[in-house]
C-alpha cells in the first residue's frame, strides 16, 4: 500500500499554477492573432523563444511575465497581443470560473487537426508548446470542481496584484515613476518566494547552474541570488535532493563551513531515504558516495584528520561492496591527504584507472604526479613527456576542464623552473584555445583559464605595464567573482600592487598588502613582509620572517616548494650582507649562498639559481675579486636577461657595470676609458628598465654612479647634467634611507 502512494506520488509531479495558466494563454493568443493575419517570421521566431523561456522558467509575477512580453521588438502585432492578452486576464477577473473552463477547452482547438484540411491548424502536437499545451489540459482535466474553483480564487489574487499596480500608475500623474519602481520591487520580493517549481523546472534549473559555476562563473547566479532561488525551489520540491546539492555548492563558493556541511546532510537525508523496493545495493552505494563526499568538504575546509577519517570509511564500505569506481575516487584524494609514499599511492592509481577505463581519473592522476614531482626534484624533460600522455587522453575524451588545466599546469612548471617566457607562451596558448564544445553548446571557462589570465598579467607587471595588466587582472575580475578561483587573482593582484609599492618605497602601504596576502598565501606574505623590514633596515624582524620559512622546510612533516626555501636564504643572505659588510665575515655569506644554489640546481629552479649566482658575484665585488666576479655573471646574465623582468634585468646590468668598473682599475688609461664609455652606455639601458617600472630611488644610484664616471673620465658637461637630474629627482623622490649603492644588489 505503501509503495503505490509513493508512485502515485511521484507520477503526479505537475502542479497547476497561475504562471503554467498565463504562459498557455499568451500561446492561445498568438496562435488566433496567426490565424487572423500574417504575421512577420521575426516576431515568430521572438516568441517562440520567449515562450520556450517561459515554460522552462520558475514561476513568475504577472507583471514579470508581461515586462518580458515588452523585451519583444515593438512592432503592430505585438501592440495587438499585449491588448488580448489583458483582454483575456481582465475577463477571468470578472467572469470566472465559466469563462476560465471556456479557456482551457479553447486549448484543445488549437492542436486539433482540420476536418476539411486534414492538417494541424496553429500548433503541432508534437512540438514542445503543443506537448505544454496537451500535459497542462490533461492535468487541468483531473481537478474536481472545488480544485478548480480554487484555482480560480487563486488565479483573481494572482492577476490582481498587477491591477493594482496599473491603477496606481494611471492615477497618479505625478507620482508615476516611483510607483512604477516601487511596486514591481515588492511584487519580486513577495513572488520570489511564493513561486511554483516543477520537478522538470527545479531539475532544469539545477543543471543549469550546476554547470555555470562549474564551467562558466561568470553567467552562474551569485551566491546570494542563487540561494534564495534554491529556497524558493525547495518549498515546491521538498524531497529534491539535487537542490540540497547545488545548495552545498554555492556555500562551498563563499567558504560557509556551517551552511555547506547542513546542506550536504540534507541531501544525504534525501538520497538515503529511496523507494523500499530499492536493492541493498543502492542503499550502500548511496552511503558510500555521501561519506566520500563529505571528506571532500572537510578537505576543502583545511580539516585533514576530519577529512582522512572520512575517506577510511569511503573505503570501508566500498571494499565491502566490490565498487572498484568509489575505490579508484577515494585514491584519487587520499594521496592529497598523507604524506608518505604519495608517489606510490598515485602510479597505482594511475594503472588501476587505467585497466578499469576511468580515463578521467587516470588523466587527473598523471597531472597531479607532474605537480608532485616538480616538488620532489623531479625531472623537467620527464615531467613535461609524461603530461603529454594527459593530452592524449583528454583530446580523445574531450575533457575540456583537463585540457584547460594542463595548458595551465605547463605554464607553472615553466614558471616553477625559471622559464617565465615559456610560461607566458603557454598561458597564451590556453587564451587562444577554442574550448567551445559544439555538441554541448558549452564553454569551458574554469579554474586554469583564471591561472592563465593572471600569469599574463604577472608577465605584463614584471615588464612595467602597470596599465595593460591591471586591465588584464580587472578581467580576472569579471569573470571569476567568487571562490575559489577568485583567490588566484587576488593573490596575483596583490602581489603586483605590492611590487609596485616597494619599487616607489611607500613600505607602509606596502606592509598593508603584505598582510593581505597573507590571507590567501601565508608563507608568500612572511617573504614579502621579510622583504619590507630589509629595506626598513630593520634586520632582526627580518630574520625572524626568514627563519620562520626555513624552520617550517626542516619541520618536514609536510610537504614544503621548495623555491620557497631558496628564496628565504635569498633573503637571508641579503640580511647578512646587511649586517656584516666591511667585515672579514663576509665569506661566510658565500657559503650560504653556494648552498642556496645547489639547493636550487638539485631542484632545477634555473632562474632562482641565476639570482643566486647574481648574489654571489655581488659578494664577490665587495671583497674586491671583481675577475671572479665577472667570470659568475658570464654564466647567469643570460638567464637573467631573458627570463627576468624590467628590475632584474636592470639591476644584473648595474652589478655587470659595477665589476666591468671595478676590472678596469688595473689596466692602461685608454683601456680603462673605454671600459668606462661602455660602462656608462650600459648604464643608460639599466636607467630606462628602472624608470619603466617606477622604481626611481635606483635611478638615483645609477645617476649617482654616471656622475662619478663622467667626472673620472673629465666630461664635466656630462656630469653636471647627471648631478642636475638627480637633484632634481631627489626632490620628487626623496629616499627613505640613504643611497645603497654600495651594498644593495
Amino acid at each position: 500500500m505503501d509503495s503505490r502512494v509513493v508512485v502515485k506520488i511521484s507520477q503526479r509531479s505537475d502542479v497547476i499554477t497561475p504562471h503554467r495558466l498565463t504562459v498557455a494563454i499568451l500561446i492561445r493568443e498568438f496562435c488566433l492573432i496567426r490565424e487572423t493575419k500574417e504575421v512577420c517570421r521575426k516576431t515568430i521566431r521572438d516568441f517562440c523563444i520567449l515562450s520556450l523561456q517561459l515554460i522552462q522558467s520558475p514561476d513568475l509575477t504577472l507583471d514579470e511575465l508581461r515586462s518580458s512580453i515588452n523585451e519583444m521588438v515593438f512592432n503592430p502585432d505585438t501592440d495587438l497581443l499585449k491588448k488580448k492578452f489583458d483582454a483575456v486576464i481582465s475577463d477571468i477577473q470578472e467572469v470566472g470560473v465559466r469563462y476560465l473552463l471556456d479557456i482551457i477547452e479553447s486549448f484543445g482547438t488549437l492542436i486539433a487537426v482540420h476536418p476539411g484540411l486534414g492538417k494541424f491548424v496553429s500548433v503541432n502536437k508534437n512540438s514542445v508548446i503543443g506537448y505544454y499545451l496537451r500535459r497542462f489540459t490533461v492535468s487541468f482535466d483531473r481537478l474536481s470542481f472545488s480544485e478548480v474553483t480554487t484555482f480560480c480564487e487563486s488565479y483573481k489574487r494572482y492577476a490582481s496584484g498587477w491591477n493594482k499596480t496599473q491603477s496606481i500608475a494611471t492615477s497618479e500623474t505625478g507620482n508615476t515613476l516611483s510607483s512604477k519602481t516601487k511596486e514591481p520591487q515588492l511584487n519580486e520580493s513577495d513572488g520570489n518566494s511564493s513561486r511554483e517549481w516543477s520537478r522538470r523546472q527545479a531539475e532544469l534549473f539545477i543543471a543549469t547552474q550546476s554547470s555555470l559555476i562549474l564551467n562558466n562563473e561568470e553567467r552562474a547566479m551569485s551566491p546570494k541570488e542563487l540561494h534564495e532561488n534554491i529556497k524558493s525551489l525547495l518549498k515546491s520540491n521538498r524531497s529534491l535532493a539535487e537542490a540540497h546539492f547545488l545548495n552545498y555548492l554555492n556555500y562551498m563558493r563563499v567558504k560557509e563551513y556551517c551552511g555547506a556541511i547542513e546542506s550536504l546532510y540534507h541531501c544525504f537525508d534525501r538520497c538515503a531515504d529511496v523507494n523500499p523496493m530499492c536493492s541493498s545495493e543502492d542503499k550502500t552505494k548511496s552511503y558510500r558516495y555521501a561519506t566520500l563526499n563529505l571528506a571532500i568538504l572537510q578537505y576543502k575546509f583545511g580539516h585533514r584528520e576530519e577529512a582522512l577519517s572520512a575517506l577510511e570509511e569511503a573505503i570501508k564500505i566500498a571494499q565491502a561492496a566490490g565498487d572498484n569506481v568509489c575505490l579508484q575516487h577515494a585514491l584519487s584524494w587520499l594521496y592529497c591527504l598523507i604524506q608518505t609514499n604519495r608517489h606510490k599511492l598515485m602510479e597505482h592509481s594511475i594503472l588501476k584507472s587505467l585497466d578499469l577505463n576511468l580515463s578521467y581519473i587516470m588523466s587527473l592522476g598523471i597531472q597531479s604526479f607532474i605537480q608532485y614531482a616538480g616538488f620532489t626534484k623531479g625531472n623537467p624533460k620527464q615531467a613535461l613527456d609524461t603530461i603529454t600522455k594527459s593530452d592524449i587522453v583528454n583530446c580523445q575524451q574531450s575533457y575540456r576542464d583537463l585540457i584547460s588545466s594542463s595548458y595551465a599546469q605547463k605554464s607553472a612548471i615553466w614558471l616553477f623552473y625559471g622559464k617565465t617566457e615559456m610560461s607566458s607562451l603557454w598561458s597564451q596558448l590556453l587564451l587562444y584555445l577554442n574550448t567551445d564544445n559544439p555538441t554541448i553548446l558549452k564553454t569551458h571557462y574554469g579554474e586554469g583559464y583564471c591561472q592563465a589570465i593572471c600569469s599574463m598579467a604577472c608577465h605584463l607587471h614584471l615588464e612595467g605595464e602597470y596599465t595593460i595588466a591591471k586591465t588584464v587582472i580587472g578581467f580576472a575580475k569579471e569573470r571569476f567573482p567568487n571562490e575559489p578561483n577568485s583567490h588566484t587573482w587576488m593573490l596575483c593582484d596583490n602581489l603586483m600592487y605590492f611590487q609596485q609599492l616597494i619599487y616607489n618605497e611607500k613600505l607602509s602601504e606596502a606592509e598593508n598588502v603584505a598582510a593581505r596576502i597573507g590571507v590567501v598565501n601565508k608563507w608568500e606574505s612572511c617573504l614579502r613582509m621579510a622583504e619590507i623590514l630589509i629595506h626598513r633596515r630593520d634586520y632582526k624582524e627580518a630574520h625572524k620572517c626568514v627563519n620562520r620559512i626555513l624552520e617550517k622546510f626542516k619541520d618536514g612533516t609536510q610537504q614544503f616548494r621548495m623555491d620557497f626555501q631558496v628564496r628565504a636564504m635569498i633573503l637571508l643572505s641579503e640580511i647578512q650582507i646587511g649586517t656584516q659588510y666591511p667585515d672579514a665575515a663576509m665569506p661566510g655569506i658565500l657559503g650560504l649562498l653556494n648552498s642556496t644554489l645547489a639547493y636550487a640546481n638539485d631542484y632545477h629552479l634555473k632562474y632562482l639559481a641565476s639570482v643566486a649566482q647574481l648574489y654571489i658575484a655581488h659578494v664577490q665585488l665587495l671583497m674586491g675579486m671583481s675577475t671572479q666576479a665577472l667570470s659568475i655573471l658570464d654564466r647567469c646574465l643570460v638567464q637573467i636577461l631573458a627570463h627576468g623582468g624590467c628590475y632584474d634585468r636592470a639591476r644584473a646590468m648595474l652589478l655587470y657595470v659595477k665589476c666591468l668598473i671595478a676590472e678596469a682599475g688595473n689596466k692602461e688609461a685608454d683601456e680603462r676609458k673605454a671600459d668606462i664609455l661602455q660602462g656608462i652606455d650600459l648604464l643608460k639601458n639599466v636607467k630606462r628598465n628602472f624608470e619603466k617600472v617606477e622604481a626611481f630611488y635606483r635611478v638615483k644610484d645609477v645617476l649617482y654612479l654616471q656622475s662619478q664616471l663622467y667626472n673620472e673620465i673629465d666630461m664635466t658637461k656630462e656630469r653636471n647634467q647627471c648631478a642636475l637630474e638627480f637633484n632634481s629627482m631627489s626632490d620628487s623622490f626623496p629616499n627613505i634611507n640613504n643611497s645603497t649603492l654600495l651594498i644593495s644588489l
